[in-house]
């Protein structure tokens, strides 16, 4: 006898070990943000895998603990279905190799101790926590939640079927309570999870498959407490039910939080594996510009007639066009081969800004960083409808800067937008007040104020050549990077260095909220007003590129103000 509760021990203790060794790299993911956010072995082979885990276990352990040697046969029938379960899992869900080995070795004991009811529950209770730990793969509270209530479920199961099994000893007046219990707490786990927050109560949540697993494992849950002693069996199956349900929530990506209606809004949905970042803007009734941050994406309201979103010049990732209609809609997304929706609510205010001009990124640009400073309220213009008064006095001093070079002439390059038409005006009078000509490119100074979508085909000009020009002035709103890397020695006047502390503060939210989305200065200035960050001294900046020996070919994509270069002030401050 004590032979045998030696090894009962032993076991008990490996399993223990198992579940430390599991439970260790998985509560670490939580803390590591380089993983991706809700990182979990998906896929319904992986569901299916915990699935007969948990319940195999649950099974074994109450026969184990319930039958005697009566129920050795079956006993042992579920700690194989569990152990090869657990093998099956290292290959489809990635779980440790040692610790699936453990909790399997400590399955297959529970036969052998069909005759130690207590040292077969304490074992069991320690390989159920060990298996929930495993299909529950990080610490975040939202899983942790989840863990609780798969334990619940499991207990509840496992109370039933060893009542069922005719567990001598304790009988139906001992169990019942355990079994109830076990299920008002899975059943308060259900209610927690969705007070929480993970789901908005309202029909937008059958929208996705975690709304319609919350809400099964909710009923289930539910049923298994209001049906109670009146009927074991029907208990333990809508139990073991909710188990399964339990679990499909790991497996499946939580949906997107709901928007907040009428204002600019900012989600991650996932797609063929990637967390894809979506913008959409203004979100209001009528044509709304969707960006997201990757290639090869189609957008729309139905799935089965999306359209392609494409590149936009002096940007990065997809652009397109999506006409939204008044309060709540789905959006859809494709990409690589996989569809992903967010829910839209554009509210009854009627239509915000027209994105659907060339200068629609623009507009994009502040209203991502008016999201990132938590502005919370609607886009009621975009920067290319006027001309600040911040910018005209940066357009005037540049001119003069120009002018204190010794040249006589300047060309101008705008576009027809009301900011481009008055900042040409602006310039040519300042011009003429320096005493300077305003004439066609050559070999003179070219001052760009015109929006993104012309200043990428002005730059890439002066680069090639074909468009002469004695360096490039750019106007303080075409500080972003896809043109600054445009190899046409771009100067602009900023009020603020890129290295300064706000300036890297701004850059490292929009990493974290909007992943290698290019700053912008447009962006920044948004983010800046709204967290009452005070200008700096104006200064003429240079943008240019560094090139590291040895570096060639290696790309690490990142978040930065100029790929693979810097913007460094190159005059004292400005008149």
């Amino acid at each position: 006898m004590r032979t045998r509760v030696h090894h009962a021990g032993t076991v008990t203790v490996l399993a223990a070990v198992a579940v430390a060794t599991s439970t260790a790299p998985a509560w670490a993911q939580a803390h590591d943000h380089e993983a991706p956010a809700g990182a979990a072995p998906s896929g319904g082979l992986a569901v299916v895998i915990h699935c007969l885990s948990l319940l195999a276990t649950a099974a074994a352990v109450a026969t184990a603990w319930g039958g005697g040697r009566a129920e050795r046969s079956r006993t042992s029938v579920a700690a194989v279905v569990a152990a090869v379960a657990d093998i099956g899992a290292i290959q489809a869900c990635g779980t440790a190799v040692v610790p699936s080995v453990l909790l399997a070795l400590g399955t297959l004991a529970l036969p052998w101790l069909v005759t130690r009811p207590r040292a077969a529950l304490a074992l069991g209770a320690v390989i159920g926590a060990g298996r929930v730990l495993q299909a529950v793969p990080d610490g975040s509270p939202a899983r942790a939640l989840t863990a609780v209530g798969l334990l619940a479920a499991m207990c509840c199961v496992g109370a039933i079927s060893a009542m069922l099994a005719g567990r001598r000893g304790a009988g139906p007046v001992a169990l019942g309570p355990v079994a109830t219990g076990a299920a008002l707490v899975t059943a308060g786990v259900a209610t927690a999870s969705c007070v929480r927050g993970e789901v908005r109560l309202d029909a937008t949540l059958l929208w996705f498959t975690f709304g319609w697993l919350s809400v099964a494992y909710f009923g289930l849950a539910a049923v298994a407490v209001t049906v109670g002693p009146a009927s074991r069996r029907l208990q333990a199956v809508t139990a073991a039910a909710a188990l399964v349900a339990g679990v499909g929530l790991v497996g499946v990506p939580l949906p997107p939080a709901p928007a907040d209606v009428g204002i600019p809004m900012v989600r991650q949905v996932d797609a063929a594996g990637h967390r894809l970042p979506v913008l959409v803007t203004p979100q209001r009734p009528g044509w709304n510009l969707v960006h997201v941050g990757a290639d090869d994406v189609r957008v729309g309201l139905d799935p089965g007639r999306l359209a392609a979103a494409g590149a936009r010049p002096g940007t990065t990732g997809s652009w397109g066009l999506v006409r939204l209609p008044a309060g709540r809609s789905r959006l859809w997304l494709a990409h690589g081969g996989a569809t992903a929706s967010l829910a839209v609510d554009t509210g009854r205010a009627g239509p915000g800004p027209d994105v659907t001009t060339p200068d629609g990124p623009e507009c994009a640009s502040a209203s991502l960083g008016a999201v990132l400073a938590g502005a919370g309220r609607p886009l009621a213009t975009c920067p290319a409808q006027e001309l600040t008064a911040e910018d005209a006095d940066a357009l005037r001093a540049m001119v003069s800067f120009i002018a204190g070079r010794g040249v006589t002439a300047i060309s101008v390059r705008s576009d027809d937008s009301p900011r481009g038409v008055a900042a040409r005006q602006l310039v040519e009078a300042a011009a003429a007040a320096e005493k300077l000509r305003v004439t066609d490119p050559g070999d003179h100074p070219l001052l760009v104020v015109s929006g993104w979508a012309a200043a990428e085909t002005t730059l890439r000009a002066v680069a090639a050549d074909r468009l002469p020009a004695q360096g490039s002035y750019l106007a303080p709103w075409l500080l972003t990077g896809p043109l600054l890397a445009i190899p046409s020695g771009p100067l602009l006047p900023l009020r603020f260095d890129v290295r300064d502390d706000a300036p890297t503060a701004y850059l490292t939210e929009l990493s974290e909220l909007f992943p290698l989305e290019p700053p912008t200065g447009i962006g920044y200035l948004t983010w800046m007003r709204q967290r009452a960050v005070p200008a700096g001294p104006l200064r003429l900046y240079a943008a240019g590129q560094l090139f590291v020996p040895g570096a060639g070919g290696h790309d690490h994509q990142s978040t930065t103000w100029v790929p693979h270069g810097t913007v460094t002030a190159v005059s004292g401050q400005l008149p």
